[in-house]
């Protein structure tokens, strides 16, 4: 396994890993009317324009010889959503299949030292309360620092919560 920038050529397999993720993650969580928008043609037109102009973000895709690309991360710099953390983990994602094999973790480490490299010592993350993605982050050593509602509560008229992981001090990789 590779990981590796990712380009172009690789827009159509992340939305594909995007939209199966939402959907396997996130159907006892989240209404399936919000779930039913993603599409994997708008997912991928969405990536493409990321990609094109992706500026000092980073985005990494985990790939495998046979199977390709089987997950991504990005990570972006903090841009006043939560000081004092610096930079921020946006996306996460590893196919069904792949999870459990170290690929996750390796993606993290990717992303955190390439904010690392453009000087960012800290970093963050959102996840809903209920991703079972939740012990992951905290095996990976993130410490929970907020919490709050999710910004389509208004919309579904549920109890969603979000909570915030942080990695302070270049203790991320």
């Amino acid at each position: 396994m590779i990981i590796r920038t990712a380009n172009i050529n690789d827009c159509a397999a992340i939305a594909k890993i995007q939209v199966d993720s939402y959907i396997d993650t996130y159907t006892k969580i989240l209404p399936e009317p919000y779930l039913a928008h993603f599409t994997y043609q708008e997912q991928e037109l969405d990536w493409y324009n990321l990609i094109s102009e992706l500026g000092n973000q980073i985005l990494f895709v985990a790939e495998l010889s046979i199977d390709g690309v089987i997950g991504y991360a990005l990570g972006d710099a903090n841009l006043d959503e939560l000081p004092p953390f610096e930079s921020e983990l946006v996306a996460i994602h590893i196919r069904r299949d792949f999870h459990r094999r170290g690929i996750g973790r390796q993606l993290f480490t990717s992303v955190s030292s390439g904010l690392l490299n453009q000087g960012y010592s800290s970093l963050f993350l959102w996840v809903l309360a209920d991703n079972p993605a939740c012990s992951f982050y905290e095996k990976l050593g993130g410490k929970r620092i907020k919490e709050k509602p999710w910004i389509n509560n208004h919309f579904f008229g549920t109890d969603i919560k979000e909570i915030a992981y942080g990695w302070h001090n270049n203790r991320f990789t």
